[in-house]
């Protein structure tokens, strides 16, 4: 295997400060004592400034060429100019991915740490975006490095209301995330106080509640944060704290998470581009989307179900998409980009959970997804793109499957002249001045994850 990784970045490191140095001095510095967001936090902003270090002086460059091979061999071939004016920057925010999960990849001084989200800027850092294999807007991704052989002890605390869906998912690798065990929403005991604690270890609960139990596989937890309303519903304040064993481990240096990274690159290629993009989503006919199914890998939900599918539509045209619940208590539809990115989902409706969605009569949901906007309340914006990927996600679903009525979702392509006679009774629109209204509260509500005070 010929590394990728720039023998200069150790030494270039050295002229400064050492890792720990550097992740001690923004800590300290340049995050305030208390944050509005629970994001905001000292480790966050230490490690974000550490993973864009590392990604100036680590281009990757045939890596990314490779990614962007089996993505386009994924896609189809044939690639169109719209599309290939994306993929750049898609593999450019898989190759930052892969070295935030490298930057918080030592379980024996494990931090939270957010992933998987939009460009952000911190005082004195601008982060690129780590997007990759559908995220999806509403969701705080975080991760905390596990020991199989080590015990944890996370802090929790919640902000009412809390989170729509939340779930604790113990991962035997960070990019294909097989699951080795799981804690759910609606396991998880809170305290009247919103407090909570969770240990990780290799041993068994023995009447301990909020345990998840570890093995020699596990690597990390993965943790997700389902906000259904963003102008109301916050993430959790979370810590960490590796149970002492009387020894002491140094922190990883920068040459070594450049390593990592480059594995963690070299698997993201197989897992989302062949595995996300190839067999997931494009082996289904355009414009439909997949029946619903349950996996434990890819960075699905065991206790999700997941629909796949892409689109391709010209500027009169309108895929519409029908969604039955199922029961779930958690809903969304979302587009990305054709290489599985969201583009813009913070100014631009280009998602929609069970949450913000206006039901039909019902209880389904009936989602408009076209290039112009057609007054439809729940019209889900792809930001121009006539071609892209969908997932949708059905979580917290009832525990007993039901013989009829669970999860589907139904497509069609219509003409916008004709998009009002497919749509159910009473579909929901919408003025000028209330799409506004609705971008300007969206804008708002995501300003709220990366604010300080």
């Amino acid at each position: 295997m010929t590394s990728q990784f720039s023998p200069r970045l150790p030494a270039a490191l050295a002229r400064s400060l050492r890792v720990a140095g550097l992740v001690a001095l923004f800590a300290a510095l340049v995050v305030p004592a208390q944050a509005a967001s629970p994001l905001a936090t000292a480790d966050q902003v230490a490690l974000d400034a550490l993973a864009v270090q590392i990604n100036r002086t680590n281009g990757y460059p045939v890596l990314k060429a490779e990614a962007k091979a089996a993505y386009a061999l994924a896609y189809g071939g044939n690639v169109s100019a719209e599309a290939a004016s994306r993929l750049d920057n898609a593999i450019d925010e898989l190759a930052f991915s892969a070295i935030q999960k490298s930057v918080n990849g030592d379980p024996f001084n494990p931090k939270v740490y957010w992933v998987d989200a939009p460009p952000r800027n911190w005082p004195g850092v601008s982060v690129p975006g780590g997007r990759y294999s559908y995220d999806n807007p509403d969701n705080i991704y975080r991760t905390i490095p596990i020991d199989g052989s080590s015990r944890y002890v996370i802090k929790g605390k919640r902000t009412y209301p809390g989170p729509t869906d939340v779930t604790f998912s113990l991962i035997s690798n960070p990019n294909s995330q097989q699951t080795v065990a799981i804690l759910t929403g609606q396991d998880l005991v809170v305290n009247a106080d919103g407090t909570y604690t969770i240990t990780v270890d290799n041993t068994p609960a023995n009447g301990r509640v909020n345990h998840i139990q570890s093995n020699g596989q596990a690597r990390q937890l993965f943790i997700r944060n389902n906000l259904g309303n963003w102008n109301t519903e916050t993430p959790d304040t979370l810590s960490v704290q590796r149970v002492a064993d009387g020894r002491s481990y140094p922190a990883k240096g920068a040459f070594a998470i450049a390593a990592d990274a480059w594995i963690n690159l070299q698997e993201s290629i197989l897992d989302y581009g062949v595995g996300a993009l190839g067999l997931k989503t494009h082996t289904n006919p355009v414009n439909t989307l997949s029946s619903p199914s349950i996996s434990s890998t890819l960075g699905t939900l065991t206790t999700q179900a997941s629909s796949f599918g892409y689109f391709k539509l010209a500027d009169d045209e309108a895929l519409v998409a029908t969604v039955q619940t199922g029961g779930a208590g958690y809903v969304v539809f979302p587009v990305t980009d054709p290489w599985l990115v969201t583009v813009d989902p913070i100014r631009h409706q280009s998602s929609l959970n069970n949450v913000q969605a206006a039901p039909n009569t019902d209880g389904s949901y009936t989602f408009v997804v076209s290039t112009q906007d057609p007054g439809v309340a729940n019209w889900i914006d792809p930001v121009g793109l006539h071609e892209g990927t969908i997932m949708v996600r059905w979580q917290n679903l009832p525990a007993t499957k039901p013989l009829a009525g669970g999860p589907s979702v139904q497509t069609q392509v219509v003409k916008l002249s004709n998009l009002a006679n497919v749509l159910p009774v009473g579909t929901r629109y919408v003025s000028a001045a209330q799409r506004a209204q609705q971008l300007t509260d969206r804008a708002a509500g995501y300003a709220r994850r990366v604010a300080i005070q």
